[in-house]
């Protein structure tokens, strides 16, 4: 008789094996990224969610700390489905499962400890005060007027700057100017074209409190040629920059 040699394992056990560990790998690489997506977009709105509740730091101090909860929330979340997707498939792996849970555990973690970091280390919104600025002024031809604040050695640009005329031929104008120097507002200054046509001094501290009330109008101390009258009353708020 002669001797038969075994025959070769047919080729369609080692095609479905390879499928089989494609899908595998897919199915791991899937969970992982799952898990990272959904738990860092949690983890992001949830920061804000807590920023706003305690209402502290302004908004670029929320948003910095909600990417760093989200990139530490989608770390974990990416790790604990890594970790859940190895416990199903694989039998062996204890080592890579074990790891997988370790960085979940410590991520987790993390985002409670930024959370407390947060809350104790992040000053609520700063306090500042506005100069509310109000024009009256007669007759027309105002509106190229440009208005600043005189604060220290620089100068603050009015914000809001309205020009309205009225049924008698009255220019009036609203604006706002934020009261940033230590130094305080000096004078409030109207040029046109770079030139100056009319000052009125204050000179208010630079942290000065609110009032509930505008002033009484004031003149220019400081008025250049023969314009038509000219005035000017103010008052303070303070308001929570976020």
């Amino acid at each position: 008789m002669s001797e038969h040699s075994p025959l070769p394992p047919p080729a369609t056990s080692s095609v479905t094996a390879g499928h089989g560990l494609a899908l595998g790998l897919a199915a791991v690489v899937g969970a992982a990224l799952a898990g990272a997506l959904l738990s860092g977009f949690a983890s992001r709105t949830g920061a804000l969610a807590f920023a706003d509740w305690l209402d502290l730091g302004r908004s670029a101090d929320r948003s910095a700390f909600a990417v760093a909860m989200g990139g530490i929330g989608g770390a974990a979340g990416g790790a604990l489905g890594l970790w859940l997707m190895l416990s199903r498939l694989a039998r062996s792996g204890a080592m890579l499962r074990l790891a997988a849970a370790a960085v979940a555990a410590v991520a987790f973690f993390s985002v409670a400890l930024g959370y407390v970091a947060f809350a104790v280390t992040t000053p609520p919104p700063p306090v500042q005060p506005f100069l509310i600025v109000q024009l009256r002024l007669d007759g027309l031809g105002w509106r190229d007027l440009a208005l600043t604040g005189e604060a220290g050695r620089s100068h603050v640009p009015a914000e809001g700057l309205e020009w309205r005329v009225d049924a008698y031929d009255v220019t009036t104008a609203d604006a706002v100017l934020p009261l940033v120097e230590p130094s305080g507002m000096r004078a409030i200054i109207l040029a046109r074209g770079g030139r100056e046509i009319a000052r009125f001094s204050l000179d208010l501290p630079g942290d000065p409190p609110a009032t509930a009330r505008y002033s009484h109008w004031l003149t220019p101390d400081r008025r250049q040629g023969t314009s038509p009258g000219i005035e000017m009353r103010f008052r303070i708020e303070r308001r929570i920059v976020r």
